[in-house]
Parts: structure tokens; C-alpha cells; sequence
């Protein structure tokens, strides 16, 4: 189960190996500026469900970005991965929130080195530590 505790930040070269999955809750534009094997939800299929989302990024050792509570909720039950940001600022015009992204990011990927959760708040990210799922290596 879920056991929190909020990490320190600090740099990290780690990189992931899958693909992160923009989820339909936030702005395609976000698949560009955040680079790497980054791709929205709408770019791999109409309308696909929190669960086929879910499985390609479990697949592909993934990473989902999202606003979606969903995705924290199944990370809780089945563990990683994949690993999930989940975007928590609010309502926010599409311009300050994709700022407000691209202004953590660094940190973001920093954090996924060592943890399946951050969560990135308007002044703050929290990173929690998610036990291993069943179809986790470990």
C-alpha cells in the first residue's frame, strides 16, 4: 500500500525507459516541450480508456502524466509500474498550467528515479514512495 513521504530533490541522470503517456486531461502541446518518448493520449488511439492507458504504460515500463485521482488510485492497489505524475494544481488557464509543468519537470524526472509517485502541486512536488505491484520486478 501507499506509505508517503516527501523526498528531498536533487539531480539524477536517470532516464525511463517507456514511453510517457500524456493522459486526454491535459494539453497535447505538453508532448513537444516535455520531450523524450513523450506522446498524448489522443496521439495513440480515439478515446482509450484509464485502463488501456494504463496497460500499455504497465507494458512499456511507462510513466503517466495526468490531473486523474484514477491513476493514483490503481497505483495504490496494483504498484508500479507504471509510475504516475499527477498534476494537482487546479483549475488553471492552459498557459500557466503548462508552465507550471515545464517549470518542475527537471525535478519531476529527478524524483522518478527512486519513487512511482509525484505529485506536483502550484508551490511544491511531494514524491511518495508506492509498494511493488505483482507485476513488478524486485
Amino acid at each position: 500500500m501507499l506509505a508517503g513521504w516527501r523526498k528531498p530533490i536533487r539531480s539524477s541522470g536517470w532516464h525511463p525507459e517507456g514511453v510517457l503517456i500524456i493522459d486526454e486531461n491535459l494539453p497535447a502541446a505538453l508532448a513537444s516541450k516535455l520531450g523524450g518518448q513523450a506522446v498524448h493520449a489522443t496521439a495513440l488511439g480515439s478515446r482509450l480508456t484509464d485502463d488501456q492507458l494504463w496497460r500499455r504504460a504497465r507494458v512499456e515500463g511507462g510513466i503517466i502524466l495526468t490531473k486523474d485521482v484514477d491513476f493514483f488510485d490503481r497505483l495504490s492497489l496494483e504498484g508500479p509500474p507504471p509510475k504516475v505524475v499527477w498534476v494537482r494544481v487546479g483549475n488553471l488557464r492552459r498557459a500557466e498550467l503548462e508552465k507550471i509543468i515545464q517549470l518542475r519537470w527537471p525535478q519531476v524526472w529527478s524524483l522518478l528515479a527512486e519513487v512511482a509517485l509525484v505529485e506536483i502541486h502550484p508551490d511544491r512536488l511531494e514524491a511518495l514512495s508506492v509498494g511493488e505491484g505483482p507485476g513488478s520486478a524486485g
